[in-house]
C-alpha cells in the first residue's frame, strides 16, 4: 500500500446547528467511504471544528489541516469531506483552498455530492455547489433577523445580556422574557444617582471596585472590574427607563475571518417598544442623567468605526496598546493631552482604581527612549547575521526529509514526459486533435510545477533562498526605520507586527521612581515569510535587557 492510499478527514458544524450530521457522523461517513474505496483514514489526521461558521477560514482545525496538507513531509495525499459546505460557505475561499491543495498534489473528495478534484468536472461542480452554500448563508441571516423581529414585537428576549435583568422561559419553547434582577437593579439605580449628583464616571468605577461590587461579564482579573466606558454605556441605555430599543445595530463579518464587528443601522430602522414593567429608574432620574451628559460633554459622538484597522492602529500615539503595566497587566494610556504634555499612566490605576502603579511618564520622552534603543538593536550587524544563520539552518533541516518526495517527483516527471512523447507521436500519425493538445498542456503544466519544486530543493537554490531572506530582512529594517518617523495606521501596523507587548515596571531607588521596560521584537514580524522562517527563541533580540534602561536616562 503506497502513501496515496492514506487520507485525512475534515468535519465541521456551525453554531446554528443547521447541518443534519454532527462532526462524528461526518467522520463516520468518511470512514465508510474510505473502506469501500480501499483508502485508509489516519486517526491522527481527523480534523473537526465545532460551533464555528464556515464563512471564515480562521478555524483552528481547518488551519491545522491546511498546514499538514501543505507541509513537505505530509503523511496523506487525499482529504475526505462530507460536502462542500463543511469545507467553506464562502465560494471564493473554497475555490482558493481547492486550488492550493490541487497545486500541492492533494486530492479532495466531497462524499455526499460525489465531487472528486481529480475529475475534469470538479471546477464546475464546485462552482454550482459554492453558489448554493453562499446563498444559504444569506437566506439564513434574513430568516434569523425575521425571527428576532417577531420576538421583539411580542416583548420577548432577542439575545444578549443586560446588567440588571435576568431571563425566564416562556411557554414550552425556547422563548424567554426579561425580568428585573433586584440585586443588580439596586446597583443600576445607585450608578444613575451618583452620576446625576455630580460624581464622575472614573470616580464611580473606583468606588464600585473598591467595594468589590460584582461587575457585568466578569472574565478575568482586569476585565472583571468596573470601568468608565461600561458605566457610560449603562447610563445611556433606554431599557432602564422602560423602553426596549431593537435593531439599532447589525454585525458584519470581517472579510476572511469569523470575527464580527458591530455597525449602526439608520435610525429609521430602529424599533422602540414601551415596556414599563422593565423600568429600573424613574423618568425624572433618567432625564437628569442625560442633562448632565449634555452639560459636561461626555457623550461619545463617534459611534462608527470605519475601516479594518484596530483602534490601537488609529490612535495618534505610536505605542498605543503595546505598553502594559508590569504590576497588573493593564494598558498604559494617555492621561492628559491638549495644552498639556501627554503622559502615559496605568489604566488600571487611573480608570478602575485596581492598581497601585500611579507613575506617570511623558509620551514624548518614553517614545524617544524606546525608539533610540530599538534603532541601536535594529542596526546591529551581529543581530541580523545571527538571525539569518538561524534561518539557513532551519531551511536546510526542513529539506533533509525530502529525499523520498524528490524520488517520487522525478519518477512522476519521467512518466509525464513519456506520455507527452506518445501523444506527440499520435498527432504525427493521425493529425491534429484538440483533445490530445489539451492533455499535453495539462501534463506540461504539471511538469512545470514539479520542476519548480525540484529546483527549490537543490543546494544552490537553498543558498538563493537564504540570500532572499537577507534581502527581505534589509527591506524590513528599512520599512521599520521609516515607520519610526511616520504617524499613520500603516506605520503603526508595521511597528506592531515586529514588537511584542512592552511591560513597564515601576521601580524606585535612591534617585526616585522610574520605569524599567522589557519586551522583544521580531525581525520577520507577520510577513508571509514568517510561518516558514520564524525567529526561534534563541534568535530573538531583546529590546531591553534584563536590567532595562539605566535609571539616570529613563527615570522621571
Amino acid at each position: 500500500m503506497n502513501s496515496t492510499d492514506h487520507c485525512a478527514v475534515y468535519a465541521r458544524v456551525s453554531s446554528d446547528r443547521q447541518n443534519p450530521l454532527s462532526p462524528a457522523d461526518q467522520v463516520r461517513k468518511c470512514r465508510e467511504f474510505a473502506e469501500s474505496g480501499s483508502l485508509v483514514v489516519l486517526d491522527a489526521h481527523i480534523y473537526m471544528d465545532e460551533g464555528i461558521s464556515g464563512v471564515g477560514s480562521d478555524r483552528p482545525a481547518f488551519q491545522r489541516l491546511l498546514n499538514a496538507a501543505l507541509s513537505p513531509g505530509r503523511p496523506f495525499d487525499t482529504i475526505l469531506v462530507d460536502d462542500t459546505s463543511r469545507l467553506s460557505r464562502n465560494q471564493a475561499e473554497a475555490m482558493t483552498t481547492i486550488e492550493k491543495l490541487t497545486f500541492a498534489g492533494i486530492r479532495v473528495i466531497f462524499i455526499s455530492q460525489g465531487i472528486d478534484t481529480r475529475s475534469e468536472q470538479a471546477d464546475v461542480q464546485m462552482t454550482v455547489h459554492g453558489l448554493v452554500d453562499s446563498l444559504y448563508v444569506k437566506e439564513l441571516a434574513k430568516k434569523t433577523h425575521r425571527g428576532l423581529e417577531s420576538c421583539a414585537l411580542r416583548g420577548l428576549h432577542t439575545g444578549g445580556r443586560c446588567y440588571g435583568y435576568d431571563t425566564v422561559p416562556v411557554g414550552e419553547g425556547e422563548s424567554k422574557r426579561k425580568v428585573i434582577n433586584e440585586r443588580e437593579a439596586g446597583i443600576v439605580r445607585r450608578i444613575f444617582e451618583m452620576f446625576a449628583s455630580g460624581v464622575s464616571l472614573k470616580k464611580i468605577a473606583k468606588v464600585l471596585n473598591a467595594e468589590h461590587v460584582q461587575p457585568p461579564r466578569s472574565k478575568s482579573k482586569i476585565r472583571g472590574t468596573w470601568c468608565p466606558t461600561a458605566i457610560r454605556a449603562m447610563l445611556r441605555r433606554e431599557l432602564y427607563k422602560g423602553v426596549d430599543l431593537w435593531n439599532r445595530s447589525k454585525f458584519v463579518k470581517v472579510p476572511g475571518t469569523n470575527k464580527r464587528r458591530s455597525r449602526p443601522r439608520p435610525t429609521s430602522e430602529w424599533k422602540r417598544h414601551l415596556m414599563p414593567e422593565l423600568a429600573i429608574v424613574s423618568e425624572e432620574l433618567w432625564n437628569g442623567v442625560q442633562t448632565r451628559f449634555r452639560v459636561v460633554g461626555t457623550v461619545n459622538q463617534s459611534t462608527v468605526r470605519k475601516g479594518l484597522f484596530s483602534r490601537a492602529l488609529t490612535s495618534p500615539y505610536l505605542f498605543s496598546n503595546l505598553l502594559k503595566c508590569g504590576l497588573c497587566g493593564s494598558n498604559l494610556i494617555i492621561a492628559s493631552g491638549g495644552g498639556k504634555k501627554p503622559k502615559y499612566v496605568c489604566s488600571g490605576y487611573l480608570n478602575r482604581g485596581i492598581c497601585s502603579n500611579n507613575l506617570y511618564i511623558r509620551q514624548d520622552e518614553l517614545e524617544e527612549r524606546l525608539l533610540s534603543r530599538l534603532r541601536s538593536e535594529l542596526l546591529e550587524p551581529d543581530s541580523i547575521n545571527r538571525a539569518i544563520e538561524q534561518f539557513g539552518r532551519q531551511l536546510r533541516s526542513s529539506l533533509v526529509g525530502l529525499s523520498d518526495d524528490i524520488t517520487e517527483m522525478r519518477s512522476r516527471k519521467e512518466k509525464l514526459e513519456h506520455e507527452i512523447r506518445n501523444f506527440t507521436s499520435a498527432i504525427a500519425e493521425s493529425g491534429h486533435s484538440k483533445y490530445i493538445l489539451e492533455e499535453i498542456a495539462d501534463r506540461e503544466k504539471e511538469i512545470s510545477a514539479i520542476t519548480d519544486r525540484l529546483l527549490s530543493a537543490a543546494p544552490d537554490s537553498i543558498q538563493t533562498k537564504i540570500e532572499e531572506i537577507a534581502a527581505f530582512v534589509s527591506e524590513g529594517i528599512e520599512r521599520l526605520s521609516e515607520a519610526f518617523n511616520e504617524n499613520s495606521p500603516l506605520a503603526k501596523q508595521e511597528l506592531h507586527s515586529h514588537l511584542s507587548a512592552i511591560r513597564m515596571f515601576p521601580t524606585e531607588d535612591g534617585e526616585g521612581w522610574y520605569y524599567i521596560a522589557e519586551g522583544t521584537w521580531d525581525l520577520l514580524g507577520i510577513d508571509p515569510y514568517a510561518p516558514i522562517y520564524g525567529v526561534p527563541a534563541d534568535g530573538r533580540i531583546r529590546m531591553v535587557a534584563g536590567g532595562g534602561f539605566e535609571p539616570p536616562t529613563f527615570g522621571l
